[in-house]
């Protein structure tokens, strides 16, 4: 943990150069990136077609232009946080990620794969216990470009937000507090309130609210047991690019032309199943025996 919290000691770390490079991230994410949105949404208010309209749950209209628009936030997202990274602070984007060298990708497919089995096994299990709950919904001449643009788009989404919340962020804090349980639940909390405007909180905003609690939670704490950022940032692509192409809501923040549409937002079985599912994906790379036998080695301790 104290290895990867560390690495933002190679950098400069004055007060007005985290508020700048805040200031500067947002700018990126929240301002230029919402331009291409916005320009969408201009047209669609006025080119008179119905079926483009903008809703209670966002943007009604093509999916996939939707769906590039809404990712193009997330290269700005990631421009912002490398231009603060590598000039501001003055130290490389990979120090975000890992102490090594370079980035292990064996690591980052761990993480992806065994969190996409856990979905799909959990998504399995729903399916059979609620027989017509996922409907089979393939439309091949939407779904294979489609593919194409979420394998693309959805990766570099998903590790701009590991990079600022469970990298910057959190490398940010560690730089007073060192608590792994304080960090991590300080990850949950600041990934979960970026998510409270998304439409399916109006079925169950408390059980929504512990579940992109745990979502942030659990992905840090793992991130500061394992002392590196691949593993999340596996986890992470794998459970957008499973919603975006195999099963997604009728009503969610980001419609997409998915195998299969799910046609209940059943929350009580959801969150205990992601509950369980995240659980299991810590027990597999999380392993508090090495870790009792590391630090009582560093302590000069007996071995276990």
């Amino acid at each position: 943990m104290h290895a990867y919290l560390d690495l933002v000691r190679l950098g400069k770390n004055d007060w007005w150069r985290y508020l700048l490079s805040v200031v500067l991230i947002l700018l990126f994410w929240q301002f230029l990136g919402a331009v291409p949105f916005a320009l969408l949404m201009g047209w669609y208010l006025l080119d008179g077609d119905p079926a483009t309209d903008l809703d209670t749950y966002g943007l009604r209209g093509d999916e996939t232009s939707i769906f590039i628009v809404s990712m193009l936030a997330s290269v700005f997202f990631l421009a912002g946080i490398f231009l603060a990274v590598r000039y501001i602070h003055g130290r490389p984007l990979r120090t975000l990620i890992t102490p090594a060298p370079a980035l292990d990708w064996r690591r980052a497919g761990q993480g992806f794969w065994v969190w996409f089995v856990i979905v799909a096994l959990l998504s399995l299990a729903e399916a059979l216990l609620y027989p017509g709950r996922y409907v089979w919904t393939p439309d091949l001449r939407r779904f294979l470009p489609f593919v194409f643009l979420a394998l693309i788009l959805i990766p570099i989404q998903t590790s701009a937000e590991e990079l600022f919340f469970r990298g910057y962020l959190l490398q940010w804090v560690g730089l007073r507090w060192r608590n792994i349980w304080l960090l991590s639940a300080l990850s949950g909390l600041i990934f979960g309130s970026m998510h409270t405007l998304n439409p399916e909180f109006q079925f169950n905003p408390l059980l929504l609210s512990v579940y992109y609690f745990l979502m942030g939670a659990v992905p840090a704490y793992v991130t500061l047991r394992d002392g590196r950022l691949e593993l999340a940032l596996g986890f992470h692509a794998a459970n957008n690019l499973f919603a975006a192409l195999f099963a997604n809501y009728e009503i969610t923040v980001m419609p997409t032309p998915s195998l299969f549409t799910i046609q209940t937002q059943d929350v009580l079985f959801a969150v205990p199943a992601a509950c369980f599912g995240l659980l299991v994906f810590v027990l597999i790379f999380v392993d508090p025996l090495r870790a009792r036998i590391e630090r009582r080695t560093a302590t000069g301790g007996e071995n276990v």
